[in-house]
């Protein structure tokens, strides 16, 4: 669900006065944190290259997960979801809990549709959502699926 928001809020940032970097486009942005076969950030050279960054992410998750599967594979963690998962206390109540999960589950596929339609859109445009959603506020009977579709939008499609 995060991944949803994180895809428009940087390019919305950097469209109203923000600097999130020369493209805050979702799509573009793996090509900015690679300089070579180094990490940069924002501009500032890391000096750990990819290969370990990505050798120091297994073990650390594969720690995490090591340190939950010797403690047993419960499905009803006592972690989970309660004690410092839950600071307010929402799923203190079991009927609360339920219809939390199942809230849950429904935002979360609704975020994968929206990815899937920004995945679609980053293809057909070669634009991010926010940059198409102006395009389209600016001129509705312009710039729209229709008129994508048909063609008499000047669009190609890159990536």
């Amino acid at each position: 669900m995060l991944g949803a928001a994180g895809a428009v809020i940087p390019e919305a940032c950097n469209k109203f006065g923000a600097n999130c970097g020369p493209e805050a486009v979702w799509f573009k942005t793996g090509a900015l944190l690679l300089d070579g076969n180094t990490l940069s950030y924002f501009g500032n050279s890391i000096p750990i290259n990819l290969v370990v960054a990505v050798i120091a992410e297994v073990v650390l998750v594969g720690g995490a997960e090591y340190y939950r599967i010797i403690n047993g594979l419960d499905l009803e963690d006592k972690l989970h979801p309660g004690g410092p998962f839950d600071p307010l206390g929402l799923a203190s109540d079991p009927d609360q809990a339920a219809i939390l999960k199942v809230k849950e589950i429904k935002n979360g596929r609704l975020a994968m549709f929206s990815m899937f339609a920004f995945f679609i859109q980053a293809y057909v445009t070669g634009e991010g959502p926010v940059e198409n959603l102006a395009k389209h506020l600016s001129d509705p009977f312009g710039n729209n699926l229709l008129t994508v579709i048909s063609g008499a939008a000047e669009r190609t499609p890159s990536l």
